[in-house]
């Protein structure tokens, strides 16, 4: 054999035994030297934790609570109005059966992956924010959020479009002035995060229970001649102002503007409760995300919805606008309690990922607090846009990217981690991660751009009504497909940049020697920026001169 053909076996032998110790030492890891699996009762944060609520690193033992308490801070979402307004649009454009059908449908899906993903964040301390940065890449990962975040901006002008309806219809103000104090009646109530949620959302469900029974009391009572069960007739759930036909088309249509928006967020926000949820409890923090808080929020609240639309002979399709013309000022005080409960949530989920997304790309390490009121004003601007004339094709268009981002992780979690020996945990300190990957990115971008240019229709109806369905199939088994065609080890590249270091040496509570406060040690990153000393994750974030020294071999 030729010198060079020594050489290069030799090299090739040695990369193989560097590919086994690698995946030896990665093996080797357990989630203890990734998470702080210590089971605590007695809840004592760091400072500032009220309002921060550990956006940027994972929940440590001592700020954890019951799983009921983590189901409460979830169920403003399933009380929201946006269950019921969407299903009184959506029956106006594609029929109640359709649109019934449509969220049985999507009950089905997002059951499957809220258990999931509710399961993991409660294990990991985790929100779908930091799983994020492993399937797509540090930085790649921040691209998505910029969008995630002015979703939220989207998701509480729908429930701010609501109450501004409702309080229009009882004072007669414009709605640029009830957008406007509606907006800010959110400022002092966005301050506090997850531990102001808990108890408000479980002080308040008793009351939005009482509430609707005094809705459906006064439809069937005939309260008001405008909203009555006279004019919903005994199939009310037939209701169909447009004598849409009711096929296959209307329900994927109906089905494509739901799953996402209705469907897969909820599979997506579900971490940001789930992860305070203490880890002995995951499994049943999961049963009870995946079927107490769907069941309302995807089955009964539609059905409200599309109750009320044939209550009013199918002329308002806005619970908003019938419940306050049935109740007055009690009605409105229903709408407030209700919308109160969801936005509270939006506006929590939104400057997450704003904070997440300065801090990644930016390195701007400003708290949550920082971005509500610049939130806000995006979403009065949103309010009072003619967005709700094209309510059918934005929700698809937002379905596609946000069941496409769902069925990307789905599709690595359970296809491809076990077979190139990725383990179940998701890494997300910078330090250990590279910043894009190919794989995920790919997975992603490739099938939402398809299906975006799907959804606005200029490919007819048919090619619109299955934007969702086949472009989401796309992103669940790209990952798969993509890694089958890269060796094991260019595929780990693609998740991992180095293989994260034991912490185990380090105390309980360890001092970061950059930000000067204590940290469980998990949440250490060995850096040789700083003379091989572990650092927070945090400071390893928000570090502007390393230039990923750990990563190059440096």
């Amino acid at each position: 054999m030729a010198p060079g053909g020594q050489c290069t076996a030799g090299t090739t032998k040695a990369l193989e035994e560097t590919n086994v110790g690698t995946r030896q030492a990665l093996s080797g890891l357990t989630l203890d030297e990734i998470a702080d699996t210590r089971d605590i009762h007695e809840r004592a944060a760091e400072e500032g934790a009220a309002t921060e609520d550990y956006s940027l690193r994972r929940v440590p033992a001592t700020w954890r609570w019951s799983s009921w308490s983590a189901l409460w801070s979830y169920s403003g979402l399933s009380t929201a109005m946006a269950f019921p307004l969407t299903a009184g649009l959506l029956a106006m454009f594609y029929g109640g059966e359709a649109t019934l059908l449509a969220f049985l449908m999507t009950l089905i899906y997002t059951s499957v992956g809220v258990r999931h993903f509710a399961k993991k964040a409660s294990e990991e301390g985790a929100l779908e924010v930091l799983m994020s940065r492993q399937s797509f890449g540090f930085l790649g990962a921040s691209y998505q959020l910029i969008a995630y975040g002015l979703l939220g901006a989207v998701y509480f002008a729908l429930e701010g479009h609501v109450m501004a309806s409702a309080l229009t219809e009882l004072t007669g103000w414009s709605e640029y002035v009830s957008a406007a104090i509606i907006c800010l009646i959110f400022i002092p109530l966005s301050i506090y995060g997850m531990k102001f949620l808990s108890v408000f959302q479980g002080a308040t469900i008793w009351l939005y229970v009482i509430g609707i029974a005094f809705v459906l009391v006064g439809v069937s009572s005939g309260w008001s001649a405008e909203v009555s069960s006279a004019n919903a007739g005994e199939v009310w759930w037939q209701v169909n102002p447009n004598k849409v036909p009711f096929n296959w088309l209307t329900v994927l249509s109906a089905f494509g503007a739901i799953s996402g928006v209705l469907g897969a967020i909820m599979i997506l926000i579900c971490t940001e409760q789930a992860r305070f949820a203490r880890r002995a409890e995951s499994t049943k923090a999961a049963l009870l995300f995946s079927t107490v808080a769907l069941v309302i929020c995807q089955i009964l609240t539609p059905a409200l919805g599309v109750y009320l639309l044939a209550a009013t002979g199918g002329k308002m399709p806005d619970p908003g606008v019938s419940i306050t013309k049935l109740m007055g000022g009690f009605g409105l005080a229903l709408i407030v309690l209700t919308q109160l409960r969801v936005n509270v949530i939006n506006v929590y989920f939104g400057t997450n990922a704003a904070e997440n997304v300065f801090a990644t790309a930016f390195k701007r390490t400003w708290h949550r607090t920082v971005y509500i009121v610049p939130f806000l004003a995006i979403c009065y601007l949103i309010i009072v846009s003619p967005w709700l004339s094209k309510f059918g094709t934005i929700m698809t268009m937002l379905s596609v990217f946000l069941v496409n981002w769902v069925n990307v992780m789905l599709g690595e979690f359970w296809l491809l981690r076990e077979r190139v020996g990725l383990p179940a945990w998701s890494e997300i300190r910078r330090g250990y991660l590279p910043k894009y990957n190919r794989i995920g990115l790919i997975s992603m971008w490739v099938p939402t751009v398809v299906g975006v240019a799907m959804a606005t229709g200029q490919f007819g109806p048919v090619a619109a009504a299955l934007a969702v369905p086949l472009t989401g199939a796309a992103a669940f088994f790209l990952p798969w497909l993509l890694a089958s065609l890269m060796s094991p080890d260019a595929v780990l590249k693609q998740y991992l940049s180095r293989v994260p270091e034991s912490t185990k040496s380090l105390p309980e509570l360890a001092l970061c020697p950059i930000e000067g406060a204590r940290h469980h040690r998990t949440d250490f990153v060995l850096c040789p920026f700083h003379g091989d000393k572990f650092i927070s994750s945090t400071a390893c974030a928000a570090e502007k001169s390393c230039g990923l020294r750990c990563q190059s071999g440096g």
